[in-house]
């Protein structure tokens, strides 16, 4: 991978639509290696949704994501995602760049075959966590701001380390050796107060929750307008084991899923075995990680439908945990 980045002069790195910290960081870290061996870069997202984690973040590493990226580069990479349905593949593909694709979501061989280079690593916690390792593998001078951006990505994705592993811990320490960072800094890069609009949203979920007992575990689903992702989240903090959370608006769904560590260290994973169901009923597509998943799509009418067989999938694969 190292020498493919190397034979180019050119790039732009693409990131998936409303980019988290991890994706922003990975693009970020990835970029300042890149500009310190006098190459070209510039970072790209295709629609103008940016979290305010992740503009706090980038406003602590001093960059900027451009809403118009040039696909006319000698390499265009895509960060952080497997999904088509969060970037422009077509743009992509129409490019005559050298394309490369780095993640650590389960890969799907369709959207792999695209690329000419692939360096995937689903055992990864972030998608920095691989960045971090790409640029040991290029000697790369490990500044201050690329260490406090893969922190930053392996904090956020690893839910404040409640999933995070011994390799997630030990490349956090060593970014914030080699950064002189401490972990007072990173919690403050990405530390937004929840805003009252979320609040409610999570207030107006449990009014509107439902519940599965399945044996000793228990499935909780809803539906809001917005914030799917934190709500989904804060389910889990409610009790449950596994929570799908819908939001339709427009002729847009997504749908987001969280599993608790006790179901997803038995083999429990809705990035593989739960979410990839629901892809043709919301006329999208879904994937992710054991215990974090998502589905876009552009069937809102199929929301319940969908919710439903999230729900019966779940049920069956916690009947063999």
């Amino acid at each position: 991978m190292a020498k493919v980045l190397d034979s180019c002069k050119s790039f732009l790195l693409i990131v998936h639509k409303c980019p988290d910290p991890d994706a922003a960081g990975a693009a970020v870290a990835l970029a300042s290696a890149l500009k310190a061996r006098k190459k070209k870069v510039s970072i790209g997202v295709d629609k103008n949704t940016i979290s305010k984690q992740t503009k706090l973040l980038l406003k602590k590493l001093h960059h900027k994501i451009s809403f118009k990226p040039d696909y006319d580069v000698d390499c265009i990479v895509v960060l952080d995602t497997n999904s088509p349905m969060l970037f422009s593949l077509d743009k992509v593909l129409n490019s005559k760049a050298k394309k490369v694709l780095i993640d650590h979501h389960h890969p799907k061989q369709e959207v792999v075959e695209c690329f000419d280079e692939a360096f995937i690593d689903e055992e990864a916690v972030s998608a920095t966590q691989i960045i971090y390792y790409l640029l040991s593998e290029m000697n790369v001078s490990f500044t201050r701001n690329i260490c406090l951006a893969i922190a930053a990505g392996i904090l956020t994705d690893s839910a404040n380390f409640v999933a995070a592993t011994v390799e997630s811990f030990l490349v956090l320490g060593e970014v914030l050796e080699k950064g002189n960072l401490s972990f007072q800094e990173v919690l403050e890069s990405v530390s937004v107060p929840m805003e009252m609009s979320e609040k409610i949203a999570r207030l107006k979920a449990s009014q509107r929750l439902k519940f599965y007992r399945n044996g000793k575990h228990l499935i909780a689903v809803s539906k809001v307008s917005s914030f799917e992702g934190g709500v989904a989240k804060a389910l889990l903090y409610l009790g449950a084991d596994v929570s799908f959370v819908g939001a339709a608006r427009g002729n847009d769904v997504r749908i987001s899923a969280r599993a608790a560590n006790t179901v997803v260290s038995k083999g429990f994973h809705l990035g593989k075995d739960v979410m990839p169901l629901i892809s043709d009923v919301i006329g999208g597509d879904a994937g992710g990680h054991a215990g974090a998943a998502g589905a876009n799509g552009t069937k809102p009418e199929n929301l319940d439908r969908a919710l439903r067989l999230c729900v019966e999938r779940t049920r069956e694969l916690l009947r063999a945990i």
